[in-house]
């Protein structure tokens, strides 16, 4: 059945279709919603603070319009719900008051979230609009949800054939309906035990398929031999023990790790993970130098030219007394100096080169490379792994991140690699106390910006944008500049963001490091490897347009010294934002942090779909749904194994797009 033909679908509606890359019927009816809109109206008896709620109310007075800051409204009217008399609140929908009055019968959607005499609204509708029952979503560019579920619907009509992915063994083993039928209750559910029915079974066949490419990939890589790295144990003790200060066990056991890795055979393909501040870099520099006393070549690949310079500072100052030639190749090298470095990385006369993404040029040629280490990983493709692992012949590969991944998902994600955990931090660190502030509430922050500045502290600012854009609410740097400025009218303040040169970037942070800034207000460009220990608080404006683990990493600029440290997550609805982001005021603790990050928003989300390799599941959920995923695993074994045609062709498919699909 051609999509010309399907009733509804016109000239017009069809290119808007074709698009967004749906040419054909089998694209619309696997166009799944992307969530649903769940109307039942709650009684008022059962309100509790914090609980979403979906209230039927009586306007009783005149609505009034606030103007907070640009693109920032608030409405509020004062509603009558059974007995109950209270304010309702709600952001950027000016129209409505030119539509609401007094009398009349709304439904709203939101939380009371302090008390019950004001409730925070994300959704409001005129009763005689109000649509109950579940409600598809399908949030496609320029189609709205209704024509979409209209033109699913004339489909269905037909007497369309459906071909299923799964084996027929498969289907009978764990008693799933027929796909037409799965399907048709997901775009159409009368319930939702509909709904949790038909996603469980397209979750599963996510997982099923996931766990072939895994699978394979982890036959693939058991092929792949490496030499012994035959290090000096001696010398690694007498660099250990010029050590300022004693490793602490998680250190030493993930060190312990890496140099049992270096004793085999087959490559080194380890995950070292721990939280920010808590001490993965000298664990590097550790092994580095053990692979160099084994007479082999060191590659450090960093994200950015703060990181990579960072690092290279830190290895030289540990490495300085052990006849170590370390080299920094970035962007900033000139073209005389950056001959040079090449030419003496090919001849064996440069130990350790750290690096940014020159580091993947084709000109550079190791003599020996027998070490990698990712900094960062999550923030290199999986093209550019491939490119510095193939510099070397078949090199250890060491990856590091501080965005901690709950181990069950690490074995998950990475089942070719090893993983190590560090999660002690330094007994010196105090805990940063975290608050969420409304917009209109920022003053207390600037109160302790204020006390935090006559202690000669410093503090960070965060934007969204660089340069304001009126169609967003989004502060801009340059905005925030004129807002401090004004506040802040003795500190001296100054600005930092990515499309500023190299040379001018450098600049600014020398002034911070040396405290000739009291203020810098930036974008995420000091995400990582920033370190100013007089740092104690920082600002994050429009927080909510950050993932939680991105603000804990942001976070972690600050309280790196022993006095206290101050963060304040401001946003423009705590209504939407306060519970997805409140775990922040709880915790420190980066892996609790990750954990729910990834259970809300996913692995594909938190990680980037592109960089990681990780599949965009729309139904699975590699965290909270690890029953259902042993399960699939277990059966993606069985698939490898089987005969039947069906099994054969999922193998095969995953075979031909394993290489642009390889988890390193």
């Amino acid at each position: 059945m051609n999509l010309r033909n399907v009733r509804g679908i016109g000239k017009v509606t069809l290119e808007k279709l074709n698009r967004i890359n749906i040419n054909d019927v089998n694209d619309m009816i696997f166009c799944f919603p992307k969530k649903y809109e769940i109307n039942y109206i709650d009684n008022i008896e059962n309100k509790e603070i914090n609980k979403q709620l979906i209230l039927k109310a009586k306007i009783i007075d005149q609505p009034k319009l606030y103007y907070i800051r640009k693109k920032l409204t608030k409405l509020s009217l004062s509603v009558i719900s059974s007995n109950l008399k209270f304010t309702v609140v709600i952001f950027n929908r000016e129209f409505l008051s030119k539509i609401l009055k007094s009398g009349d019968e709304i439904v709203i959607t939101g939380k009371f979230i302090k008390n019950y005499n004001t409730f925070s609204s994300s959704n409001l509708a005129l009763l005689s609009n109000f649509k109950g029952g579940i409600i598809p979503q399908y949030n496609l560019k320029e189609i709205s949800d209704g024509r979409v579920h209209n033109i699913v619907s004339e489909i269905f009509k037909s007497d369309i054939q459906i071909s299923d992915n799964l084996p027929l063994f498969l289907k009978n083993k764990h008693n799933f309906p027929d796909i037409k039928d799965t399907i048709r209750k997901i775009h159409f559910p009368q319930s939702i035990d509909d709904v949790k029915e038909a996603k469980y079974r397209l979750a599963y066949e996510e997982f099923l398929f996931f766990g072939v490419r895994i699978a394979a990939i982890k036959k693939m890589n058991e092929r792949l031999f490496t030499p012994i790295k035959k290090y000096n144990i001696e010398l690694v003790k007498k660099f250990i023990n010029t050590l300022p200060f004693e490793l602490t066990i998680d250190q030493k056991e993930a060190t312990n790790d890496i140099f049992k890795d270096f004793k085999k055979k087959t490559r080194m393909n380890r995950l070292l993970q721990g939280d920010v501040g808590s001490g993965k870099t000298i664990v590097s520099i550790i092994s580095a130098y053990a692979v160099i006393t084994a007479n082999y070549q060191v590659a450090i690949l960093a994200p950015t030219l703060v990181l990579a310079k960072q690092h290279y500072d830190t290895f030289l100052s540990y490495l300085k007394n052990f006849s170590v030639n370390i080299e920094l190749l970035t962007s900033e090298t000139d073209i005389r100096e950056r001959t040079e470095i090449i030419k003496r990385i090919r001849m064996n006369e440069c130990n350790i080169v750290i690096g940014t993404h020159s580091l993947l040029n084709e000109e550079i040629s190791f003599a020996n490379l027998g070490f990698v280490v990712i900094d960062e990983q999550q923030r290199f493709g999986v093209e550019q792994r491939r490119i510095i692992r193939e510099k070397g012949i078949h090199p250890d590969i060491l990856m590091m991140s501080a965005t901690p991944i709950p181990r069950t998902l690490a074995i998950s994600l990475f089942e070719n690699t090893d993983i190590s955990t560090i999660k002690e931090k330094p007994k010196d660190r105090k805990r940063v106390l975290t608050k969420i502030f409304d917009f209109e509430n920022i003053e207390k922050a600037f109160r302790t910006v204020d006390s935090e500045l006559e202690k000669n502290r410093q503090v960070y600012v965060i934007c969204p944008l660089i340069s304001p854009n009126e169609n967003t609410p989004k502060i801009s740097v340059n905005e925030a500049l004129k807002m401090f400025k004004t506040r802040f009218k003795t500190a001296k303040i100054d600005i930092l963001h990515g499309k500023m040169s190299d040379e001018e970037k450098t600049s600014v942070l020398n002034n911070f490091y040396r405290n000739e800034i009291n203020i810098i207000i930036s974008t995420t460009v000091v995400e990582v490897g920033v370190n100013v220990m007089n740092a104690s608080t920082m600002i994050i404006l429009n927080a909510n347009n950050f993932g939680l683990a991105q603000l804990h990493q942001l976070r972690g600029r600050i309280g790196r010294n022993n006095f206290n440290g101050y963060c304040y997550l401001i946003v423009d609805d705590l209504a939407v934002d306060l519970d997805k982001m409140k775990i922040l005021e709880e915790t420190n603790d980066g892996f609790v942090i990750s954990e729910y990050d990834l259970s809300i928003r996913g692995p594909g989300e938190v990680f980037g779909k592109l960089q990681s390799g990780i599949p965009n599941f729309q139904f699975a959920n590699i965290v909270t749904d690890t029953k259902l995923r042993d399960i699939a695993f277990s059966d993606a074994e069985e698939i490898l194994n089987s005969r039947d045609s069906v099994s054969k062709q999922i193998y095969s498919k995953v075979i031909k797009s394993i290489e642009t699909y390889n988890l390193d």
